[in-house]
């Protein structure tokens, strides 16, 4: 179900300590080069295995903050729906990859190595094969005729990690609890419940690190595998979440002197340390203590300064994204490798197929990882996450229309069909497939000039973005909202019909639309003030330019796309990032209708590509996002083959009407909206 806040006109949003860290997507990035670099051969890099501890603690560190902001907000964890989005983060690409080692295991791997392997896969698949293999096998030789599921040992401990670790914050916040119901002071009871989580998270550290040491001189090859003695490596990212209030009070010169120690830590340890070094014991002390001085050093607004500049490059954030991909994907490529080299890969080869890794991972990115998570079934309910996730099933939603999903795999789809098996919505309710903002009493009408705003996503997050524009920023809502879903952006509305964000006076019926320049003028001073968005995406249909004769003085006036690109330079110039969606197609007919009077002919309801792209804003969108240099996205291949625009693509009504795209198929664009932002803009993503 979709929930909505109204926000009245003057209410602040939340902007200090910002949680989005994009200099955690560069150190993920860090991570995972290491370990590829190592497993690749590289001579100079023998302890690059390091990574993976880099690994635990950015994930103890960004799922302990959900838990605990959970936990402090209403006073319980939602067990159900944090394994619902594990599920739904871990599960469908881990999947495929066991499916691809399982074939190329038949195909390629003597039948001496099946039965082994095919263990390890059922181990891999209950995330307990870290156990498997600490029975001996050595899995820093990357040499050797190791197991392509060896590296699945890092999600066995994870997943272990997760199912004792929310259990104890569970049993610690009852534990805050009793005693403290008479306390009717709610920051009391926060600094309570802060007070039992430091106590927890020591009591995971302490005995952990304690046995690690132990067992690492004692019985080093297991050692390096149990859960055990890697419990405190996440409980080191954990405790900055829980000690969160304190750390981000250090000075920028100290955090500065963090994020520079941290990394040359993370490398020296990728450099200096060998297979012979005893681990994971003291030696991991020094990459985990020093990817968690990274974290603390980019606390307080200091994630794009300092040396964290070096992470925030859009290379680093990129291969960030694909980090997880690139993990699963490297280490079964390099194993099945090393077997046509007969045993010994050299490194040239290595770094090939570390490179060449990129493909499937970005592809399981791509069309595994984001269209999984957003997958709206499983996320309107837990329950159908975890009945998905026990049956270790990747698929979409029952007989639903996919829409742009299947464009996506198949661009050809995009083309103009006859016939469709079945069309959703039905034409007789297609105009009422709106955005959920028009039910919510989001969006302005054309005679108020009173600024209307409704909250979506998250609305306690500290990163605010705004869709702010006309009925054709509107129909981006539903796609909007699950981006910020997914990413934990607070997301505002500020939309009026017929008014895009415009700083010259427009036409509407034949004469000024005063209201419309007149609520620019309000929403400009909300945006670009103290409480303004960290980032604005606009949209905005066609319309022509008052007449100068009809504007009273002191309104601007000129051209539509000066306009459009004064209006945001003047957000850039205050801070706020911009990314402008083109405009999308506009047809010379109302859809629907056709689509009624033609079932047999859809054919009949296209409309030739250059003309709907003539009819909309996309040209004078495009013009002033090269006059601004503002960052534009592009989906106008979501709608049009090269030559035409289809009415229903993949049985899904793409118009309510001439120009305004259906709540539904809007839905189904969302990975490719998101695609697009993370390539395009500057926005910051969770993950």
């Amino acid at each position: 179900m979709t929930s909505a806040t109204v926000k009245p006109p003057n209410e602040p949003a939340v902007k200090a300590g910002s949680r989005f860290r994009p200099d955690i997507q560069g150190l993920r990035a860090i991570a995972v080069g290491l370990v590829l670099l190592y497993h690749a051969g590289l001579t100079w890099l023998p302890g690059g295995y390091v990574g993976v501890d880099v690994f635990f603690v950015i994930s103890g560190f960004l799922i302990t903050g959900m838990l605990v902001r959970q936990s402090l907000e209403k006073g319980r964890i939602d067990l159900a729906d944090f394994y619902a989005r594990r599920i739904r983060r871990i599960l469908p690409a881990a999947t495929v990859v066991l499916v691809f080692v399982a074939i190329f295991t038949l195909v390629l791997l003597p039948r001496t190595r099946w039965e082994s392997i095919g263990t390890e896969i059922v181990g891999s698949a209950l995330y307990l094969v870290n156990w498997v293999f600490a029975d001996g096998t050595d899995y820093l030789d990357a040499g050797s005729a190791a197991s392509p599921l060896q590296h699945f040992w890092t999600l066995a401990v994870e997943e272990q990690f997760y199912i004792v670790w929310p259990a104890l914050l569970i049993g610690l916040l009852w534990l805050a609890g009793r005693g403290a119901k008479r306390r009717s002071d709610p920051d009391m009871q926060r600094a309570r419940i802060r007070r039992f989580l430091q106590i927890g998270v020591g009591l995971v550290i302490v005995p952990s690190f304690v046995w690690s040491i132990y067992y690492t001189q004692t019985n080093p090859a297991p050692a390096y595998f149990v859960t055990t003695t890697r419990l405190w490596e996440l409980a080191i990212g954990a405790a900055i979440a829980i000690f969160v209030v304190h750390l981000e009070k250090i000075p920028h010169k100290a955090g500065y002197i963090l994020q520079g120690g941290g990394l040359i830590a993370i490398l020296a340890a990728g450099i200096f340390f060998t297979d012979a070094t005893a681990f994971p014991g003291y030696a991991a002390l020094l990459p985990t203590l020093g990817a968690a001085a990274v974290i603390i050093g980019g606390m307080s607004g200091r994630a794009t300064q300092g040396f964290a500049v070096v992470l925030n490059v859009r290379p680093m954030r990129w291969v960030g994204d694909l980090s997880y991909s690139l993990y699963l994907w490297h280490w079964p490529l390099i194993i099945f490798a090393t077997y046509f080299f007969d045993g010994t890969l050299p490194v040239w080869a290595g770094l090939v197929v570390v490179v060449l890794a990129v493909v499937p991972s970005w592809l399981s990115y791509r069309y595994i990882e984001q269209p999984f998570r957003d997958w709206q079934r499983l996320k309107e309910k837990s329950v159908r996450a975890l009945q998905a996730g026990g049956s270790l099933m990747v698929a979409t939603a029952e007989g639903g229309p996919q829409g742009a999903e299947v464009v996506e795999e198949e661009p050809g789809a995009v083309e103009p069909v006859k016939e469709a098996e079945s069309i959703n919505p039905d034409v007789t309710e297609a105009q009422e497939d709106l955005a959920v903002a028009y039910e919510d009493g989001c969006h302005g009408d054309q005679v108020a000039s009173t600024v209307k705003s409704c909250v979506y996503g998250n609305a306690d997050s500290d990163y605010v973005v705004a869709v702010v524009g006309d009925s054709h920023a509107t129909h981006w809502v539903p796609a909007l909202e699950k981006i910020a879903e997914e990413n934990d952006w607070r997301l505002e509305t500020y939309t009026k019909s017929a008014c895009a964000l415009n700083s010259v006076a427009v036409d509407y019926q034949g004469s000024f639309y005063d209201s419309c320049y007149d609520w620019n003028q309000k929403v400009m001073d909300e945006l670009t003030g103290s409480d303004g968005p960290d980032h604005v995406i606009v949209s905005a249909a066609s319309y022509p330019a008052a007449e100068s004769s009809d504007v009273p003085e002191g309104v601007n006036t000129g051209g539509i796309a000066e306009g459009l690109g004064d209006a945001w330079t003047q957000l850039q110039d205050s801070g706020v990032g911009v990314t402008a969606i083109l405009d999308t197609p506009r047809l010379d007919l109302d859809v629907p209708e056709c689509v009624a009077e033609h079932p047999d002919d859809l054919t009949e309801c296209s409309e030739k590509r250059t003309d709907a792209i003539e009819a909309s804003a996309y040209n004078d969108m495009q013009q002033a996002a090269e006059d601004t240099e503002t960052e534009a996205v592009d989906l106008t291949d979501m709608f049009c083959s090269a030559e035409s625009c289809s009415a229903v693509i993949c049985d899904v009504l793409v118009w309510g009407d001439q120009h305004h795209i259906t709540a539904t198929y809007a839905e189904s664009l969302t990975s490719s909206l998101q695609l697009e932002l993370r390539e395009e803009s500057s926005l910051e993503f969770s993950n």
